[in-house]
């Protein structure tokens, strides 16, 4: 048995970390909108809008903030459609209310990241897509500017996340695929696995079982496509505490673990014998 834990623990299991890929950019401007945004820079376009008592398209006009609006007014507040070209090239297409981005509309920056959907009080609200000029997307609820509800992540290398989000992370259900085809599907805690989850790896190997961080911490499962299974303690993504371990012929062992490695007092049964053992850094010390 001086082998048993080369065996048992040939990678010292070390499953790579959950890696996710950080939240979205906001779609708006990240900039608190300024009054002379509607406040056209000629004197007699703003006396023009300022006798718009029903909703009227008026020309494009240039504002005091040196960007430029084409579209209706309302009582001297842009309301209804309009298209809004900042100083920096953003642009805003859609629908305003009371001077504010309200409703459907369009948004594309200069470096080429676009968000489409709707919009409430200058931010994005409800649901809306958003393409960055990075390839990658997002397409589902949002609150305030920041992903909050149900909503799909997809980035060009082939990473997919569906799940919950709350203020911009992912929190919540969720399931995330990564490119090699390997896949978590549990909870999430502020961007990270945590809580009750399952990851797949590509190989076959399978864990069901509590994470924190990341990483598999608490109880849990492990399933190897040889036949080995484990059931017991993990920190930190390795078995530590207490476990059973069975091999793909039947042996099993029973006992401490101390970061991946057997150590402490344990069992070992095998053709239907049990004898008590103690491993120390994963080396069999007594055997009796």
């Amino acid at each position: 048995m001086g082998s048993a834990c080369q065996n048992c623990h040939p990678n010292s299991l070390g499953e790579q970390e959950i890696q996710l890929k950080p939240a979205q950019k906001v779609p708006s401007k990240q900039i608190i909108i300024s009054n002379n945004d509607s406040i056209p820079l000629n004197q007699q376009d703003e006396e023009l809008v300022k006798n718009t008592s029903v909703i009227t398209k008026l020309h494009k006009m240039q504002m005091k903030s040196m960007g430029y609006y084409e579209g209706e007014w309302l009582n001297g507040m842009r309301h209804g459609y309009g298209i809004y070209t900042w100083n920096d090239n953003t642009i805003y297409a859609g629908q305003f209310q009371n001077d504010q981005m309200h409703g459907k509309g369009q948004i594309t920056h200069p470096n080429g990241d676009v968000y489409d959907g709707d919009w409430a009080n200058d931010l994005a609200n409800g649901f809306g897509i958003f393409k960055q000029s990075n390839q990658s997307t997002y397409t589902g609820q949002w609150k305030d500017d920041l992903q909050h509800g149900e909503g799909i992540e997809e980035w060009p290398q082939q990473i997919k996340y569906e799940g919950q989000y709350v203020k911009g992370k992912k929190h919540g259900r969720g399931k995330i695929v990564f490119e090699d085809g390997s896949r978590y599907d549990g909870e999430f805690i502020n961007n990270q696995a945590c809580g009750n989850g399952e990851f797949y790896w590509q190989e076959g190997k399978y864990y069901k079982g509590q994470w924190k961080d990341n990483q598999m911490n608490g109880k849990g499962e492990m399933f190897w496509p040889d036949g080995k299974h484990y059931v017991g303690d993990y920190e930190n993504d390795k078995k530590h505490g207490q476990g059973q371990f069975t091999w793909e012929n039947g042996k099993v062992y029973i006992g401490g673990w101390y970061q991946g490695k057997q150590h402490g007092k344990g069992y070992i049964i095998e053709d239907g014998n049990k004898r008590e053992c103690i491993f120390e850094n994963g080396r069999l010390v007594n055997n009796n």
